[in-house]
């Protein structure tokens, strides 16, 4: 059978993967941040804007990575806190950063559980842009 400690071990896995679960659950209230993709700089339909500039934003992916709540999970720099730290992975290249964040499941890193919410496959094209920009900067 199962010794004392084992069962404690599990246990409190349970329930950290049950809050895991609960916390990045779509239209839940969340304690790290929202999964919910937050628009960044909007503004109340003005028809006298000036051109936006074309190419990625990283002060607004910067703020995405936060919004969104993937700060609750990884770090900007190597440590590990739920997911991997995020430090160079600029190395892996652009599609790998984009598959990792619409589709967590398709790779994952050793010693790592699908833990991901899905729902970033509906981020809009712009700020998943944005987001693997700031990534990109990561060192």
């Amino acid at each position: 059978m199962f010794k004392r400690s084992n069962v404690l071990v599990i246990s409190v896995l349970a329930v950290f993967t049950l809050f895991a679960v609960v916390a990045c659950a779509e239209g839940t209230e969340n304690p790290f941040a929202t999964t919910t993709p937050v628009p960044v700089g909007e503004d109340s339909g003005s028809t006298d804007k000036e051109p936006v500039a074309s190419g990625p934003d990283i002060a607004s992916g910067e703020k995405n990575f936060v919004g969104l709540g993937c700060s609750g999970c990884h770090k900007t720099d190597s440590s590990k806190l739920v997911g991997p730290g995020l430090a160079g992975i600029s190395s892996k290249g652009d599609d790998y950063i984009r598959k990792s964040i619409t589709d967590p499941g398709i790779e994952l890193v050793d010693g790592y559980a699908n833990l991901m919410p899905t729902t970033f496959s509906k981020l809009k094209a712009s700020d998943l842009d944005d987001l693997v920009a700031y990534l990109n900067t990561l060192n």
